[in-house]
């Protein structure tokens, strides 16, 4: 548990959660991906039919979740999971309109590179709607880089944002990604 200001001096708290409470954390949910987020009667359907299948354990580690908030009002939160080649998948985050723009992403950012760190991950790995400028911006600003573009059936095309925890992971990346920068032709 932390306790830090925003880049708009909130007084913020940043905690693991074991759970949100519902059904306000899906009506949160709903609110703050209300733009990017498409309801697909077909889709709807396939999950139902989908979910009517019995799944074996699921491939990745338990939910690890932060809130954060000002007061007793969840006012952002975060929620991921360790996969494997020590990546932590950032899977869901938010920020409740009302609150935007106060530093309280790149507060949950700079709490969930911290609870990596302590994990022994070595990339944090997130998927966004290409029309999640703000939150792709954020996390460009924070450090992540573009790795690549997917399709969503109900997100649409997704871009892949990877932060790489050190500095010899980053610059392999960097040599990987623009293999021609600094070599005699």
């Amino acid at each position: 548990m932390s306790r830090m200001k925003s880049s708009r001096h909130l007084e913020l708290e940043i905690r693991p959660v074991e759970k949100f409470a519902e059904p306000e954390f899906s009506d949160l949910q709903r609110q703050v991906f209300a733009e990017v987020q498409r309801e697909s009667d077909e889709l709807d359907e396939m999950l139902r039919s989908e979910a009517a299948i019995e799944a074996p354990s699921p491939a990745h580690s338990p939910m690890f979740r932060l809130g954060a908030y000002i007061g007793d009002e969840l006012v952002g939160w975060s929620n991921g999971w360790m996969e494997r080649g020590k990546v932590f998948y950032m899977a869901n985050s938010g920020v409740v309109a009302a609150h935007r723009r106060k530093g309280i992403y790149t507060a949950l950012l700079s709490a969930v590179r911290d609870h990596a760190v302590l994990q022994g991950v070595v990339t944090l790995r997130s998927q966004h709607s290409v029309l999640n400028n703000a939150v792709i911006i954020t996390k460009l600003r924070f450090g992540f880089h573009v790795s690549g573009l997917s399709q969503s059936a109900q997100m649409g095309t997704l871009v892949e944002l990877n932060y790489h925890l050190s500095q010899p992971r980053q610059e392999l990346f960097r040599g990987r990604a623009i293999p021609f920068v600094g070599r005699p032709s």
